[in-house]
């Protein structure tokens, strides 16, 4: 069983996007493979309930999904039981990973995409102007009342998350539309991907673990503070903030960005996802 978790300002809708199902559904495409997912709104986005800002942390996130994964194991999801659980995570998908390693230990193997242990600081700045209240928002006026969630500005995602010769236009302006929220704790507690290789929370990863990359991700790569985003630079950089027993193996999708599964390249990338899980079995 693979857990699907999205990142920041996005729901479900990023792993089984609507448009051209074929290119962009991580779904349809594990499924055609022969792996069940289950396609989890995290905690604040899409049908999930909404807790007070103040509470929606990785830390309660990561609980949350520590329940998922109990209810995948027993059978509380469809009646069918699954012995192991795959971890398919995106940005802020893949950070609540590593909370949920670090204190629970449940899952067999991890795929963390878009997440990487030094911020690109020039992201970093344009991130932090591309929020604001979702109160305020049009699409989340008189639904959103709790100033502790934030949403990008109109316009903004295009040039955050994409790379521009990678990418439809259709699947950006849909982006737009379909756009959620982060809370005020989660954007501040990013700053966990800074911690000093030897204390940083995916020391706590013991399981098999695949990281993936788009090469133009600008969240990690390039100056001033970035990856080369390769895979040989990757995974030298990435190595000492894991255990040996991780396993690590890095895949870089070709002229993509933050978003890889929204890019054109997506299905070249789902398929390195799929054969790496078939070298598990």
């Amino acid at each position: 069983m693979q857990l699907l978790v999205h990142g920041g300002t996005y729901d479900h809708n990023y792993f089984d996007w609507p448009q051209d199902p074929g290119r962009y559904s991580y779904v349809d495409k594990a499924l055609k493979a022969g792996y069940p997912t289950f396609n989890v709104d995290r905690l604040g986005d899409g049908e999930s309930s909404r807790p007070p800002g103040v509470s929606d942390t990785f830390e309660n996130g990561a609980e949350a999904m520590h329940q998922v994964i109990a209810k995948l194991r027993d059978g509380g999801v469809g009646g069918r039981p699954f012995s192991r659980v795959v971890w398919v995570g995106h940005s802020m998908g893949s950070l609540t990973a590593w909370f949920e390693a670090h204190k629970y230990h449940d899952v067999d193997a991890f795929v963390l995409t878009g997440a990487l242990h030094n911020v690109n600081l020039t992201f970093a700045t344009k991130l932090a102007n591309l929020l604001g209240p979702a109160i305020v928002d049009d699409k989340f006026r008189g639904k959103i009342l709790d100033p502790g969630y934030l949403t990008s500005l109109p316009g903004t995602r295009g040039d955050t998350f994409y790379y521009r010769p990678g990418v439809d236009q259709a699947v950006i302006d849909e982006d737009e539309r379909l756009k959620q929220t982060i809370s005020v704790p989660e954007l501040a507690q990013i700053t966990a991907v800074e911690l000093p290789p030897l204390v940083t929370l995916t020391r706590s990863i013991t399981v098999p673990t695949l990281l993936v990359m788009g090469d133009h991700d600008g969240a990690f790569c390039g100056p001033p503070v970035g990856h080369d985003c390769t895979p040989a630079s990757i995974l030298a950089a990435e190595k000492p903030y894991y255990r040996p027993e991780a396993r690590l193996r890095v895949v870089v999708a070709r002229n993509s960005g933050h978003d890889l599964q929204l890019h054109r390249s997506a299905p070249e990338a789902d398929a390195a996802i799929t054969q790496w899980l078939d070298g598990l079995s």
